[in-house]
């Protein structure tokens, strides 16, 4: 979703730049190359999984490193920030506690919070697929994430933040006229049977994908 939104941009004129977080930009020269492109940006825009209700190790270790630099390094002008997760439960809302220490973050740092946008089931529905791709087989329709991403892209291109109708967009069934109790359904079926096609790939069998070694056994 981030790389969608930062070619709309760059479609629009903006100068654009991105970096996938490893532990080489934590540290060293690897870590003054991350905090001179902070220092570049007018906008930063983090696109991440959800990882147990919050942020991910190696994106909290960088918010530290960015708070600990602006400390001491303030811009002339408040930069602006935007956050994009996805999580791998049916429903969107599961992300809102890791889009609030975004906005958090952006508060405490002195920065312009912009908005965030939240996908449920990010794995079945974008996957490793782009998002243009037509022949997307075996996902559900995107037209809606689509959608709120032109539309939050126009929007931060202009300065302004995140219409509340993109981030409701995003959040949406990704299946036209199917009700959230139904596709929560389709999804925890569809979930299953991914599981256990992965095992059966990895030779686990069905008894040791559901084995409980730790189970108290209570005497008959």
């Amino acid at each position: 979703m981030g790389g969608y939104v930062l070619e709309q941009l760059k479609q629009r004129g903006w100068e654009t730049e991105s970096l996938t977080l490893r532990r080489n930009l934590l540290r060293g020269e690897g870590q003054t190359e991350f905090l001179a492109a902070v220092d570049r940006a007018d906008l930063i825009l983090l696109a991440f999984p959800l990882y147990i209700d919050s942020l991910p190790f190696l994106l909290m270790k960088s918010l530290e490193a960015i708070a600990q630099h602006l400390s001491t390094h303030a811009p002339e002008r408040p930069k602006r920030l935007v956050a994009m997760t996805n999580n791998g439960f049916p429903e969107a809302h599961h992300n809102a506690l890791a889009l609030a220490i975004c906005q958090q973050f952006a508060s405490d740092t002195g920065m312009i919070w912009a908005g965030g946008l939240a996908l449920g089931a990010g794995e079945a529905v974008i996957g490793s697929q782009p998002l243009e791709d037509t022949q997307r087989a075996g996902r559900p329709p995107v037209k809606h994430v689509i959608q709120a991403l032109d539309m939050a892209s126009a929007a931060l291109a202009e300065g302004q933040v995140i219409p509340g109708e993109a981030a409701k967009l995003m959040a949406k069934t990704p299946i036209p006229l199917v009700p959230l109790g139904l596709w929560r359904w389709l999804f925890i079926k569809m979930a299953k049977q991914h599981w256990r096609q992965g095992a059966a790939g990895n030779q686990v069998n069905e008894a040791a994908l559901f084995a409980q070694p730790y189970a108290e056994v209570k005497p008959s």
